[in-house]
């Protein structure tokens, strides 16, 4: 655990924040009779997101949505069967994404001990 949280210490940013976010039930609907999904923050995450550095391009040309990489500490559990229900919100000065998780693999140990969590996220929503 000490040399992630070393690694954590040197790539720290204090105007960057990591938020779990678990959708709550709303009763409203949208203007096509839809249920709007809300999120409410559970949870401040302590760790690092990296961007995939290439991106896939389709048969028409067009890039496909960006994929991200998560290394947290693990302060946190998911319910593995209900992984749509949860989303990571990533606030940065100039903008704020909100990133579905595509995979959890919470079982990375290291000497015996839980050492991080590494989640693989796809964006959704990008906020300017």
């Amino acid at each position: 655990m000490t040399r992630f949280k070393n690694i954590l210490r040197r790539t720290y940013r204090k105007d960057e924040h990591l938020f779990l976010m678990k959708r709550k039930e709303s009763f409203e609907k949208d203007d096509l009779g839809f249920a709007k999904q809300k999120y409410e923050s559970i949870k401040k995450l302590c760790g690092i997101i990296q961007k995939q550095q290439y991106m896939d391009i389709d048969d028409k040309g067009q890039e496909s949505n960006p994929t991200y990489t998560a290394y947290l500490i693990p302060n946190f559990d998911l319910e593995r069967e209900n992984l749509n229900e949860y989303r990571i919100k990533y606030e940065r000065p100039y903008e704020t994404m909100i990133l579905k998780i595509k995979s959890y693999n919470p079982n990375l140990f290291l000497r015996h001990k839980r050492h991080h969590i590494e989640i693989h996220l796809i964006l959704e929503k990008k906020y300017a």
